[in-house]
């Protein structure tokens, strides 16, 4: 089938189900990239980076060839033997092979094989369906054990970050050696994206201007890492070109050119994830794991913003507390898939308000939440995680309290004054010395009325409790705490009605 396609040139293209999880192979006679733009898990992809000298034979970058002297970098040599003679081609005129990308290709080469018998230049065996060749018995193609034997000759590289269930495009240029009229006869590699062998058709490509063969192959990862690999058995006939290999890119399917059709028979399957609890007024990401899928609907029911087209959705806020759907519609160019998911996302209850009192320079946060976190003049207080906090300093304070589904609320108080006494309706006392040893005492209060005195621990937990009988104005007040462990302590007097708070420190 001929098509024609916005590349640039005449395309052949048809879609081939091949392999496990390959989802169809894709070929287009033209030089241009097919997608631009793209998130390339691929390094070094156009040969670009090497140490080798580019030119026939000239350096050898597989370490089995007697002739190695160079690596690819990011790329692996394996199999081969001693004769083989892997190397870069250049756009030196009178190379042998056009170069699509940059300044240098990999050309694989490899002498003579026997792709289908022990007969030289046997190709009867050979199926072209689509873009793949077919119909190579078992045990073929083979070669002389100085070329690699059955194995051939490969270059493979290991890709990381892929996302298991999503679908990716493996996307390459193939060429083929150009050697005067010799090699006009299109030749055969393989490809194998880590589910076996898909072999595939070369063309000679003369410098300049020889057009050779897009490749797209759309494949499901199956895990986070992938091998892509290479393979050249070498010429499959006298007149057969070898592969020269250029442009090699591996990116999202979302990424793939729209221009392109959806592989035939490609079942899309809408799927993704999310953070499903969350607290109030707080966003999340959405993760897309759909196959074979280009565009994409999303609606979030109670969500800012309630809709999207993005692949992966950011930043979807949740204000109100609640069990809320998700709905997604995957879709290409003649098909699509819904899938919608009744209360993915449970946004938590509002925390319990926040408050701050003060009493003298003691600041009281409301009690019951899990965890406190004390700052000053927008600064974190190293070790400030109590439901009080003493000001040491005067300024700004605020206090974030964490309750028990992690989600935090804020309370703030301005214009604190360090060092005023405690004061709260009226009852006033310092208590002397802080930090104390054994004996406390409590000073300056003004009351003559009993009083109820009570001594907290950083847990809120009382450890200390008794009356205090009536005592004159400015009386000393002494209180055995010589009992109490190291630490900060709450001291609270109460009296006719009025409270007082303050903080001490136990040696």
């Amino acid at each position: 089938m001929k098509k024609s396609l916005l590349f640039f040139a005449l395309c052949f293209t048809l879609c081939h189900l091949s392999m496990a999880q390959v989802v169809c192979i894709m070929c287009y006679d033209q030089n241009d990239s097919i997608s631009t733009g793209v998130n390339n898990f691929i390094l070094n992809g156009g040969f670009e980076n090497s140490n080798c000298a580019p030119g026939y034979i000239l350096d050898v970058f597989c370490p089995n060839s007697s002739y190695y002297s160079c690596d690819l970098d990011n790329w692996t040599c394996t199999g081969g033997g001693t004769s083989t003679y892997v190397c870069l081609f250049d756009t030196t005129p009178g190379t042998r092979s056009t170069v699509v990308e940059g300044n240098r290709a990999a050309y694989m080469g490899n002498y003579f094989c026997n792709p289908c018998s022990a007969t030289v230049d046997d190709t009867s065996c050979f199926v072209t369906t689509d873009c793949e060749l077919t119909g190579i018995p078992v045990g073929y193609p083979t070669h002389d054990p100085t070329y690699g034997g059955n194995l051939g000759v490969s270059i493979e590289q290991v890709v990381n970050g892929l996302l298991p269930g999503n679908t990716y495009v493996l996307e390459f240029w193939a060429g083929g050696e150009n050697n005067a009229n010799y090699f006009i006869n299109p030749g055969m590699f393989g490809v194998d994206v880590g589910f076996g062998y898909n072999l595939l058709r070369c063309h000679q490509t003369p410098y300049p201007g020889g057009v050779g063969t897009r490749y797209i192959v759309e494949f499901n990862a199956v895990s986070t890492s992938d091998t892509i690999k290479f393979t050249s058995w070498g010429h499959v006939c006298s007149s057969c070109t070898e592969l020269v290999l250029d442009d090699v890119r591996l990116y999202p399917l979302a990424d793939l050119n729209p221009s392109v059709p959806p592989c035939a028979g490609a079942t899309i399957n809408a799927l993704f994830n999310a953070p499903h609890h969350i607290c109030p007024g707080t966003c999340t990401n959405f993760t897309n794991l759909s196959v074979n899928a280009t565009s994409y609907q999303w609606t979030f029911a109670g969500a800012t913003p309630s809709v999207s087209t993005d692949a992966n959705p950011t930043n979807v806020c949740y204000n109100t507390p609640g069990n809320y759907a998700v709905t997604l519609i995957a879709s290409n160019a003649t098909a699509s898939d819904t899938l919608t998911l009744n209360n993915y996302i449970t946004v938590y209850p509002y925390p319990a308000p926040q408050g701050i009192a003060q009493s003298g320079d003691t600041l009281i946060a409301n009690q019951g939440a899990v965890s406190y976190q004390w700052y000053h003049g927008g600064n974190l207080i190293p070790g400030a995680t109590d439901y009080f906090y003493v000001a040491t300093e005067s300024g700004d304070y605020n206090v974030v309290a964490t309750d028990a589904n992690n989600c935090e609320v804020e309370a703030a108080i301005f214009d604190v004054v360090a060092g005023v006494s405690s004061t709260v309706y009226g009852l006033q006392f310092t208590v002397y010395p802080n930090p104390v040893g054994d004996k406390l005492e409590i000073r300056s209060w003004n009351l003559e009325a009993a009083a109820s005195i009570s001594i907290y621990n950083l847990l809120g937990e009382k450890v200390m409790a008794f009356k205090r009988q009536a005592k004159s104005q400015n009386q000393p007040a002494p209180i055995n705490v010589s009992q109490l462990p190291s630490g900060s302590y709450l001291l609270e007097v109460s009296s006719d009605g009025k409270t007082g708070r303050t903080t001490f420190v136990k040696q």
